[in-house]
């Protein structure tokens, strides 16, 4: 193949938000180039303004970032930036032409101007002090506002300036005062040409603008603000950390309310944002654990709390810590402006109309394609649903309407943050199945060097933003008295990149290969630390900008940073590099269904061969149950082609009637045993498992399943519709009952589908027989996302919906073989008496019995629900707590088939990645074993989190999985003897680094 029709090996993420991230990261892993593109100054989108997520209610926005080779990446917290040798940040460009075709498409991008330049930008402030125009918009999303040239996000690095264009007024006052010139007014003709194999869209959403719904009073009444503006009010990184002010008079807010489904579940926007319930429980969490005794009162309509483990975040959230919840969509909300208290009117359980009066009101709104979404999608050539969104398959979440290019994340659909890192690794597999095979070299880690080669000293005045305050000279003078140091050097400007080429240059032309370098909080490039051990100090931000007006004590408390510092890297002894765990190029699926089938498929479609174990005789689990979706489209010609291409594909084969009964070893070389319905067992080897055994319907003990025969299933609805056996035109009435055997004590989850499966079954019935009386009782109907159009369809087509409360379920009674239902309307207080003809019940997805089990011989556990727990629910959702196995399907929740396939596409990406290794290794920084100090005791092993430490029985001594282990230091807390260290932060070494600040 010639140069001009090999596939590009790189790929084009548009979108630098958490989607983006996650894509990129996923696919500069599997060794491939990746631009991260992003029209906004700084990486994370609308995620990095949040503070916690639930069901946790904590930050773990780091745990996407690599666990093997970790030190070719930066190990940064995702807030402040993204460090990897694959991926280049073209930040602040948007793309204008998409021309080529799959494998080997030619993009121009542009960058925004008017523009700051980030190589040159220093993140000194002076410009935004010289702007004479003002902006109320910012990042911390309250009044007080900024200049036209600001700092958009606070946390983030590199440091970037950026320009509102629709506010910058062009009277270069900025441009005159930057230090580095790197502001620019008018934009360049020419624009960035790249070749790519593949595109992911990745551009997220938009909060829907509040103002538009005026009867809310959003900026006419300043306690009232959205979800966005209270979560930045107190967070961590907000204007008033841990605490929350009333916007009117800075009182703490003794009651709040909450209103969901502002800008969404309408006419014009007839979809469900997914998120926005869950959104606005953890966001009532926070304000009662701060503040006990505020009244916090969520008004909403169906509380869609669908997730894995929001059932149960919810239920704490009511009966713990005593948020209330109110079924009523509020029509408006009025201010009392002698005290700017709010006052809402809704229906008490009386039906009596009651106002009632609060100090704040938050509305929950809706999530909306951006305002460049259309413009994008055009010059892709992709199309867009009727909402605005791009459009896709419905057997895939991931593949856009044109060939190669692909979308993740709520760019395709409104949802939350785990759907989206889901959605993110799929989209990276179907991606890399377009790339070219050449794979990025790994960077070997530096070598500190002999002692005599010497250190160098970087220091860098940031033009004089860091010299006002402290004396360099002085620095300087010290640094060259100080034994091990080969050269000093005083820049002007570290973070520009000549200046970046020509201290490398240095280094290397002096033959050290160590240096410390003080200077700012930027991320220097990762080209210096491939043969040089670096050791960083920040002495802009936390020295000279904090000790302004204490020169001496600056200076002094700077020399004693890089005095650490320079013992730091003279002690550190060179340990060669480990040779990491070898992998296994195979992987093994547990699993016969639709999601094992899938991830199967995509395994073997990269190169590796697959071992698929099924425990009954046949292929395709519960999917050949399901014989059509909500949208009318045919699952079981879709799940007959991939069987047959399982069946058939040269690197897949399958083992029926077997099970795995035993597995040991390790990521990358597990050993697994397995035995078939002969009770004969067989070994094999696989790099990668992947647990899709799928889920069941449970058996209903309520409402006379199985005493009469009038009383079926869902599943059996459907089932008896497509066969014929039941007559549609038959059915006068017909009567079904949702959460049967689910949320409730004893199942405290949500089945996900259940709602979805009898909106579908009522349709169909409608669609066959018009005149059949169809009445639905519910307790909240889960349409989320585009589902809730099929609801509104429904409610147009004279399908009835009675809601019930679990203590009042309905009540079911046969005589003379005519069934009765009996229920209370909760809104009228009236009984509700229905004779239908079939009684279609919704019962629970559980896990199959055999999961315990399993979960026993895989080393995972389960969740208190028992389907398999993954290592983290946000933004870990198909790791498992062991490493190299990986959930997918319903064994790890309940979803339908495309969110089924699509998480079969993510562990197979996961998979893939770790067996296009060769071996794994972990960082520098991991655990070490000094053989002559240790009695086998084995309180390491029972100390390490991570199963990284093991017994070498031959020796009786502990040994080191290196590529697992993290470096958190647990081991050698618990050794008695000292046997256990790690790499680069031995006792004596940290001794020096304390002698050398004293």
């Amino acid at each position: 193949m010639t140069t001009e029709n090999r596939n590009s090996n790189a790929a084009l993420v548009i979108g630098a938000g958490i989607a983006g991230i996650k894509v990129a990261l996923e696919i500069a892993e599997s060794g491939a180039r990746v631009y991260l593109c992003d029209r906004q100054p700084h990486i994370g989108g609308t995620l990095v303004q949040l503070d916690k997520w639930f069901p946790d209610n904590h930050c773990g926005l780091c745990k996407i970032l690599p666990v093997f080779n970790r030190d070719r990446t930066g190990q940064y917290c995702l807030r402040r930036g993204l460090l990897h040798p694959n991926i280049e940040l073209l930040l602040h460009h948007q793309v204008k032409k998409v021309e080529g075709k799959p494998g080997r498409f030619s993009v121009t991008l542009k960058p925004e101007y008017p523009r700051v330049n980030p190589e040159l930008c220093t993140g000194c402030g002076i410009c935004e002090a010289a702007c004479p125009v003002t902006d109320d918009a910012n990042f911390n999303q309250v009044p007080g506002g900024h200049r036209a040239i600001f700092l958009h996000h606070p946390l983030a690095l590199p440091k970037t300036y950026s320009i509102d264009a629709e506010r910058c007024t062009r009277c270069g006052a900025c441009v005159d005062a930057c230090p580095t010139r790197a502001i620019s007014m008018s934009a360049p003709d020419e624009g960035l040409q790249l070749k790519v194999g593949a595109i992911i869209l990745s551009t997220g959403f938009e909060n829907f603008d509040a103002t538009t719904a005026t009867q809310y009073g959003y900026q006419r009444y300043p306690n009232v603000i959205t979800g966005l503006e209270l979560e930045r009010r107190p967070g961590g990184s907000g204007p008033f950390p841990g605490v929350l002010y009333r916007p009117s008079d800075g009182a703490i807010p003794r009651s709040i309310a909450f209103l969901q489904c502002v800008g969404c579940r309408d006419r014009k926007r007839d979809y469900c944002s997914s998120a926005c319930c869950m959104y606005a429980i953890k966001e009532a969490t926070m304000i009662k654990e701060m503040y006990p005794d505020t009244d916090v009162n969520i008004f909403f309509m169906d509380l869609r709390a669908f997730g894995k483990g929001h059932h149960r975040y919810y239920d704490k959230a009511r009966d713990e810590l005593g948020v209330r919840f109110t079924r009523q969509r509020v029509p408006a909300v009025k201010q009392d402006f002698r005290t700017g208290d709010l006052l809402i009117m809704a229906f008490d359980q009386s039906g009596e109309v009651i106002t009632s009066r609060f100090d704040m009101v938050v509305l929950a709104t809706g999530q909306t394609p951006s305002r460049e979404f259309e413009e994008t999608c055009q010059i892709l050539g992709i199309k867009t649903n009727k909402w605005g969104f791009a459009a896709t398959g419905a057997f895939s979440a991931v593949d856009t309407t044109r060939e190669g290019i692909f979308v993740c994340g709520t760019a395709s659909t409104p949802q939350d943050i785990a759907d989206t890192l889901v959605e993110a690794t799929a989209a990276a597999g179907r991606a890399m199945g377009f790339l070219g095979s050449e794979k990025a070299l790994p960077v070997t880690p530096p070598r500190p060097g002999e002692e005599e080669a010497g250190a160098a000293v970087i220091l860098c005045n940031c033009y004089g933003q860091v010299g006002q305050t402290i004396n360099l000279r002085e620095i300087a003078d010290f640094c060259h008295r100080a034994p091990g140091v080969a050269y000093v050097e005083e820049v002007v400007h570290l973070c520009h990149p000549e200046t970046w080429r020509e201290v490398k240059a240095r280094l290397s032309e002096s033959g050290v290969n160590k240096a410390v370098i003080a200077a700012c909080s930027l991320l220097p490039p990762p080209g210096l630390y491939e043969d040089t051990c670096i050791e960083l100090i920040n002495i802009r931000e936390q020295l000279a900008w904090v000790h302004r007006d204490d020169g001496l004590k600056a200076t002094e408390k700077a020399g004693r940073l890089v005095n650490m510092a320079l013992e730091k890297i003279h002690s550190q002894e060179y340990v060669p590099p480990p040779e990491g765990e070898s992998v296994v190029p195979g992987a093994l699926v547990i699993g016969g269904g639709l999601a094992g089938l899938s991830a199967a498929r995509a395994i073997a479609e990269r190169g590796f061969g697959v071992e698929v174990v099924e425990k009954s005789d046949a292929l395709g689990g519960n999917a050949g149950h399901v014989f059509s979706l909500l949208g009318g489209e045919n699952p079981r010609e879709y799940l007959e082609n991939l069987v047959d291409e399982v069946k058939n594909h040269p690197r897949i084969h399958l083992r029926l009637n077997t099970e795995v009964v035993g597995v040991t070893g390790h990521i990358g070389n597990f050993k697994c045993t397995l035995k078939d319905e002969r009770s004969e067992t067989a070994d094999i080897e696989a790099g990668a498992i992947i647990v899709a055994t799928g889920a069941g319907e449970s058996r209903p003990s309520e409402y006379l399943y199985g005493r009469a025969g009038q009383v079926i299933t869902q599943r059996e609805l459907e089932a008896g519709l497509a066969s014929g056996r039941i007559d549609a035109a038959a059915l006068r009435s017909v009567a079904m009952v949702q959460c049967v055997g689910s949320r409730d004590k004893d199942r405290p989850y949500c089945s996900r589908v259940c709602c979805s499966q009898a909106l579908k079954n009522a349709l169909n019935l409608k669609l066959l027989n018009p005149e059949t009386e169809i009445t639905v009782f519910y307790r909240d109907i889960m349409s989320y996302g585009f589902r809730e159009e099929y609801y509104t369809r429904a409610r147009e087509a004279g399908v009835l919906f009675v809601r019930y409360e679990p203590e009042q379920k309905p009540q079911v009674s046969l005589e003379d073989d005519v069934l009765e239902i009996r229920a209370t309307d909760p809104v009228t207080g009236n009984v509700v008496i229905i004779r239908p003809d079939r009684l279609v019940l919704s019962p629970a997805i559980v896990p199959p019995d055999d999961n315990t089990a399993l979960s026993r011989v895989l080393g995972i556990g389960l969740t208190g629900d028992g389907f398999f727990r993954e290592m983290e629910a946000k933004f870990l959702p198909v790791d498992s707590p062991r490493a190299g196995i990986f959930l997918c399907g319903l064994a790890s929740r309940p979803q339908d088939i495309r969110e089924t396939i699509t998480q079969a596409g993510a562990a197979a990406q996961q998979a893939a990645a770790l067996l296009s290794r060769s071996r794994l290794t972990g960082g520098k920084a991991v655990s070490l074993v000094n053989e002559r100090r240790c009695s086998g005791c084995e309180l390491c092993i029972a100390a390490c989190p991570y199963e990284a430490r093991v017994k070498n029985v031959e020796k009786g001594v502990a040994r080191v999985i290196e590529a697992l282990c993290q470096g958190c230091g647990a081991c050698a807390a618990a050794c008695p003897n000292g046997a256990a260290s790690l790499r680069e932060l031995k006792d004596q070494q940290l001794f020096r680094i304390l002698d050398a600040a004293l």
